[in-house]
């Protein structure tokens, strides 16, 4: 079957998807672009992406003109890599936070799908959480890691466990100063 290309809505209006083709969704992580189809859904015909974890073999189906809303976007290039090692080892910031808002606003960080987002969990749980196991921060590092380690492995076509000693070794290191925030 040849392999087709749409385009899909506003910010994503200069990437297009083929079928075969390996992209990241925020939540689910990467996924492979199964195929692309027609498909009437209430009485309207809709173009989707159907799509299947690589992981899990959980399968989605995406209409296209949302694909933008959804935050689907292709792997990190090896510049847009530099640059996420970067925000790993860019200084901390110290907030004034409670140990709950600062959980909270991790949580919200990790939600909003952004990978600058989860580079800055993963560098300030890293370097001021607790790392014990069973602790909600313990758990977000984990999580967090485990899908940053698993894009950037796909990206310079490593071991996902490779990936997370570089990720482990750019969050952990010195990063220069502190920030404080009020």
């Amino acid at each position: 079957m040849p392999s087709r290309t749409f385009r899909y809505s506003q910010e994503a209006i200069r990437m297009p998807f083929c079928e075969g083709e390996t992209i990241i969704h925020p939540f689910h992580g990467p996924l492979r672009v199964t195929r692309i189809a027609e498909r009437t859904v209430g009485g309207h015909a809709a173009t989707y992406l159907n799509l299947v974890t690589l992981d899990h073999k959980l399968t989605i189906s995406v209409p296209i003109d949302r694909a933008g809303d959804t935050r689907l976007r292709k792997i990190a290039s090896h510049e847009r890599v530099q640059t996420i090692l970067d925000l790993l080892r860019a200084p901390s910031v110290v907030s004034p936070l409670s140990w709950t808002r600062r959980i909270s606003d991790f949580r919200e960080r990790l939600n909003t799908g952004h990978i600058d987002e989860l580079c800055y969990v993963i560098r300030e749980i890293s370097r001021t959480g607790s790392k014990a196991p069973a602790s909600a921060e313990g758990k977000m590092l984990r999580t967090a890691r485990t899908t940053l380690a698993t894009e950037l492995g796909l990206a310079l076509k490593i071991d996902r466990r490779d990936a997370e000693k570089i990720i482990d070794s750019a969050a952990k290191g010195s990063g220069g100063s502190t920030t404080m925030i009020a």
